[in-house]
Order: C-alpha cells, then structure tokens, then sequence
C-alpha cells in the first residue's frame, strides 16, 4: 500500500521523520490575501474608462469595446501599456453578465487601481446570478454576485449592497488549507445564494448582492473583518454603490462574521441582520452604532438562541440611538429553514412574544437605514499589535487642520492615512480644524493588542448543513 504525502510516494511501513506538509490549495494564500485595492500611493498611475462603466448590450448584437487610457505622474500617458481581460469570456450570444478588467503598471512596477466595466448581454431580460470563482476577478474571495434589472439604466445611479455571509459549513477551506470547496457550489445549497438561484427573489428589490465565500481558516482569526473590508473595497470599487447603504447579513458563523464586522468597523455597515449565531457580552457598546436585527430559533440545538438574545441585551444596555431587536421563531433548527424564515419572509407574523416580532419586511428595514459618513474615524478600531490601521476624514468647510495625539503635523481636510502603533496600547488622535465658527476638535481612539490578546476573535459556530 502506497500513501501520498507532498505528492510524493513513500512506503506505509516507513513513516516519515517529519510530519507531511499539508497539500495546500495554490489559492489559499490569495484567499487570505490583506493586499487593500488602493494602498493610497500618490504615484500610482491611474486608468479612466472611455465610455459607461456599465453596458446594457443586446442579445446577439455586436459588442464595441470603448476601451481606456492610463496616466502616470511621472511617466505619462501609459494607455499602450494597459492590459484588458475579459473581453475573451464575453459572449453577445448568451445572456450574462460580462466584466472587462483594465490593469497597467508602471516602470517602477507600481500597479494602478483595477478600472472595470460590466456588460449586461440580455435580451430585455438580465441574468439572475453570476458565479465569480476567485481568479476570475481582482477579488481575493470567490462571490456570488446579483444586480438590480435597473442597474444599467442610468449611469450615476448607485445601489444599496447586501453582503451576505454563509455558515462554516460551505467555506472554502479546512483549518491547514486543503480545499474543502474549491468550486462556488457549495453556497447554492442555502442562503440568499439558492433563494436568487430559485427565483424567489423579488427583482423589484433595488440591493446588489454579494455571497462571498469564506475561508473557513481558525488559524488567523484575527484578520476575519479586515479580510471582508477588503472585500468591501473592492465591490465599491468594482460596482456601483451606495457607501451609505451598504448592509451586512449572515446565518450561522456568518452571523458571527456579521457581529465581528460591526465590532471593527462601526463606522461603515448602516445596519445588519445576524441570524443564529450571538456574538457573546462584552461588545454592546461598540456594536450599539450598528441598528441590528437579529434572529434565531428556539429549538436550534447547535447556537441556543440565547446567544443573539443575551448579545441583543448587552447592546440594549448601552442605550443605543436605535434600540436593536431580537426576534425567536418557534422552530426552525440550525439549518436553512430558520435562515429562509428571516430571508425569505415567510417566517413574517412569527416570534416568541418575549422578544421582537417579526412585523417587518426585513428588506424595507434595511433601506429605512442610511450610514452618513464619519467626519473621523479609525478603522478597524482595534488591530493586533504589528497590523495596521487606517484614520480617515472629510471635514469640509473648514481651512486649516493640525494633528495631534498620536499623530502631529498639518493635515488636509479631506484624507486618509495608515498608521501602525510602535507598540500594544491605546492610542488617541486628534484632528483640531479651524473654520469660521472657530476651531473644533475631533478625536478617535485606537486599541493596539498584544498577541496573545486575540482581537474579537468571529464566534465559530458547527457543524452547519450546508
């Protein structure tokens, strides 16, 4: 008997010296990627579309590619240099939706920021999903992605975003990297996935919706939110979204994933549905910035739905501006049922009296949320010691800003700047601009933890069906 280890074949009666290197999937490390989608370099070079940025193009009709231009501060026009993707997969004669990528990088190999353009090929009818494995986008997760009918109809409309995150079980990865599911068909079997793939979904919904696909990888818990910023990043810059409405929604460890975003980042998502899965105590008055609605099942033998409800509770006891609810339904398990009760409405009229009914279109209260963006704000708002953080502003109106705390200099009053703290602590900084009504200070406060203080580590909640 002959066992495979590193591909390599050795005899079962001569066990290795050392233990075998787990097989890793060449995708993994992209999977796990912290590259962000624009590092803020000032010499980056830069690509503008010609034409829309998003095409409705006719079935069997000829395409006409517009094509673009890059610049470089230094170097100049580089537009013969750009590199266009895309155009070789884009098929007039099958409904889908089509992106074409534009990359260019300069002598010094400073790479600009992706430009894409999406074509709709449809025949007055728009493809329901589309399937974005990774390497087939600058993205370093695989996605599901769905657009509005109207998406290509006026080219400054922007749309809200739901990202929506799965439970363990349809991740992508196992703990030491081996492929768990390689292809995106793990994520069909549940979630807003399979009820936009079974034409349940209402297409008079105005949301963008992304289904991400996780790697599942307990090793680097601490990096979970920042990776979905990334994420984040890169659908603004790739899609045509509303930043004050982009929303957050997950069953199970998404629903953890959920929380553990609003925790690093408070100062983005206007509001978020975690579904079977709390996020413990300890972090109420942070995600008290975030309206929730949170849901479970009071017969879920996996996450007691006393987990949402004792984190609904914690927040509540913050006083938020917004009081977050909690709703129970009388049944429906750890599985799709409880998350297809939430998502796809039909547990409406449903919930133990004790807490929240659910008495709303979950969807109508997304969008009756609106995040107005931060005049300053530090995000994620706690790091491990040795990452970094992002401080970022827009104070307009006023005509001169001065830094200090943990920063000092002049500043402008519109900008971003990444910081990484020297050593474990806390950190303040402090933005004091003059205008006409006089000079206003305003401050942030950054935790830098020590390695062995894992920043909010997501809550793992298995084993999930799907």
């Amino acid at each position: 008997m002959l066992v495979l280890l590193c591909g390599c074949p050795q005899s079962s009666t001569t066990p290795p010296s050392t233990p075998a290197t787990p097989a890793f999937d060449p995708q993994y490390l992209a999977c796990g990627s912290t590259v962000p989608v624009d590092s803020g370099d000032p010499n980056k070079p830069v690509i503008t579309l010609i034409g829309p940025r998003v095409v409705s193009q006719p079935l069997h009709g000829t395409y006409a590619e517009a094509g673009a231009t890059a610049t470089d501060p230094r170097e100049g026009d580089l537009t013969s240099r750009i590199a266009v993707t895309g155009l070789a997969a884009l098929d007039v004669n099958t409904v889908g939706d089509y992106l074409i990528r534009y990359n260019v990088v300069n002598s010094a190999q400073s790479a600009a920021v992706e430009a894409v353009r999406l074509v709709r090929v449809n025949a007055g009818t728009f493809t329901a999903q589309t399937a974005r494995d990774m390497g087939s986008t600058a993205a370093h997760l695989a996605y599901y992605e769905h657009l509005p009918v109207n998406y290509s109809d006026d080219p400054t409309q922007k749309f809200p975003l739901i990202v929506y995150h799965h439970g363990w079980g349809a991740g992508r990865f196992t703990e030491d990297g081996r492929a768990l599911k390689t292809q995106l068909s793990g994520l069909a079997l549940g979630n807003l996935v399979k009820l936009i793939n079974d034409g349940l979904w209402d297409n008079t919904r105005p949301f963008i919706v992304l289904s991400p696909q996780q790697c599942v990888d307990p090793l680097l818990p601490t990096v979970t939110a920042q990776r979905i910023k990334l994420f984040i990043d890169y659908a603004i810059n790739t899609y045509k979204v509303d930043t004050s409405r982009i929303y957050m929604a997950g069953y199970s460890q998404g629903s953890g994933n959920t929380w553990d975003y609003a925790s690093n980042y408070p100062q983005q998502i206007a509001a978020v549905v975690p579904m079977s899965g709390g996020y413990g105590t300890s972090s109420g008055c942070v995600l008290k910035q975030t309206p929730a609605w949170a849901f479970g099942a009071a017969d879920d033998t996996v996450v007691p739905a006393q987990n949402q409800v004792d984190t609904v509770n914690s927040i509540n006891n913050c006083n938020p501006v917004e009081r977050a609810k909690v709703t129970i339904f009388p049944s429906g398990g750890h599985g799709t049922e409880e998350e297809f009760l939430t998502m796809n409405l039909t547990g409406l009229g449903q919930g133990i009296p004790a807490h929240d009914i659910y008495n709303q279109n979950i969807y109508d209260w997304l969008l009756a949320h609106r995040r107005a963006p931060a005049a300053f704000a530090a995000t994620p708002s706690r790091i491990p010691f040795g990452d970094s953080a992002r401080l970022e502003w827009a104070l307009e109106g006023a005509a001169d800003c001065q830094a200090s705390g943990g920063w000092v200099g002049q500043r402008p009053v519109r900008g971003a700047e990444d910081i990484t703290p020297v050593a474990p602590g806390s950190y303040g900084y402090v933005l004091t601009c003059t205008g006409p009504g006089g000079a206003v200070a305003h401050s942030v406060s950054l935790t830098v933890q020590a390695a062995d203080s894992p920043v909010a580590p997501p809550r793992v909640f298995r084993p999930d069906p799907w």
